[in-house]
């Protein structure tokens, strides 16, 4: 089970680097007060902090993910029927001519996010202490619209990343760190457990 070990040092290895683009970032931003400018240069540090923020949560799901999909194909957990086949991404139509297709299928990141941490309690036989419809919830929904809006700017002022975008995008991470932490407590638990990786 070696790979297993190599997946979950892969997974922190990611998360160090993206980790620490975040914090190399964090002075950069400049005041949050309302009434302070923004500089072009914190400007910019601001837009990549919120991009940063969102590149390392869709690591964490993404490798989580694809932990959780090996840990089943090689019988250590137990999910449910279709729930790796969604997990997968992956669609697959029969042709006119009787042949099977398959496509990408991609998730958009609240709906992945939701199904693989639920995936994850399933399979790992313990909840996940986390709550979905708190505070900490509509903040990170909140902060994917701010990510999408600089991602995808139809105006100039999309581009703007305010003192209290700032403070929305650093709630949502609070929260979905406390998911990440709460994955890692029931999958090392589970580890234990069977002794895998």
């Amino acid at each position: 089970m070696s790979d297993l070990y190599d997946q979950i040092v892969e997974l922190q290895s990611m998360a160090d680097v993206l980790t620490a683009d975040v914090g190399r970032l964090q002075p950069r931003l400049g005041s949050r007060d309302i009434q302070a400018a923004v500089t072009d240069d914190e400007g910019m540090a601001r837009r990549l902090y919120v991009r940063s923020i969102f590149a390392l949560i869709e690591a964490l799901v993404e490798r989580h993910k694809l932990l959780l999909l090996q840990l089943a194909e090689t019988h250590v957990i137990t999910l449910k029927p279709g729930v790796p086949e969604a997990l997968s991404e992956r669609v697959y139509t029969v042709k006119d001519n009787g042949t099977v297709a398959d496509r990408d299928q991609y998730l958009q990141l609240l709906r992945k996010l939701r199904a693989v941490y639920r995936a994850a309690a399933e399979g790992f036989g313990a909840p996940l202490k986390v709550e979905f419809g708190g505070r900490g919830w509509q903040a990170f929904q909140d902060a994917i619209n701010i990510r999408d809006r600089l991602t995808h700017p139809k105006t100039y002022n999309d581009c703007h990343v305010s003192g209290a975008d700032l403070d929305t995008v650093d709630k949502a991470e609070a929260w979905f760190r406390s998911l990440n932490i709460e994955w890692v407590r029931v999958a090392t638990a589970h580890r234990k457990l069977h002794k895998w990786g």
